[in-house]
């Protein structure tokens, strides 16, 4: 965009040379009738001319007003690129920024999620293990009583054994302490 003051100076210029386009044009036909009605040809040429130069300032002022205009709304237009590119840029940066940080926070949740993952199959490992650790316990338990059972009834013949063994020790030893009564009995009644 132009400074203020180019601008300003232009439409001073453009002013100006339509004051002395406007002088010009006045003075060269003043000239021209002045030249017509004292038939002066040199002066009514003149005139002429000078109407001819001040039509040639006009038209030049003109199309200089013209050009300016067109660089003002060239420059306006430009300017309003420039806008739109910037704020195109800055959306475009922002997007891609939110984009990041949506990627971030999925990052962060699928990471989160795999941590969970991981400690769930770790805690159900643990279980499972304990678990089969608990069965085990129990089957041995089980395994423990019955062999408990086992050896009470073994114990249970043994005493039972052990008794019938001594009832008849005892029997015997009762018969042995008999037997010499008995013979001594049986060898009078022999005689």
């Amino acid at each position: 965009m132009m400074p203020r003051e180019e601008r300003a100076g232009m439409s001073e210029t453009s002013a100006d040379n339509a004051r002395k386009g406007l002088g010009a044009t006045l003075a060269g036909k003043a000239k021209e009738v002045a030249g017509a009605a004292l038939g002066n040809d040199s002066l009514a040429a003149e005139g002429q001319l000078q109407q001819a130069e001040a039509a040639a300032l006009k038209e030049s002022s003109t199309t200089d007003a013209v050009a300016q205009a067109a660089a003002k709304q060239a420059a306006a237009a430009l300017a309003s690129e420039h806008s739109a590119a910037k704020e195109q840029r800055e959306a475009a940066a922002a997007a891609a920024d939110a984009r990041f940080d949506q990627v971030q926070r999925d990052s962060e949740v699928e990471r989160a999620r795999v941590q969970a993952q991981t400690e769930a199959d770790r805690v159900a490992e643990e279980a499972r293990i304990d678990a089969e650790a608990q069965a085990e316990l129990q089957q041995s338990a089980h395994q423990a009583a019955q062999d408990k059972a086992g050896a009470a009834g073994l114990e249970q013949k043994a005493v039972q054994q052990a008794q019938q063994e001594l009832d008849s020790a005892e029997a015997a030893e009762q018969a042995a302490q008999r037997a010499p009564a008995d013979a001594e009995r049986l060898a009078g009644r022999a005689r």
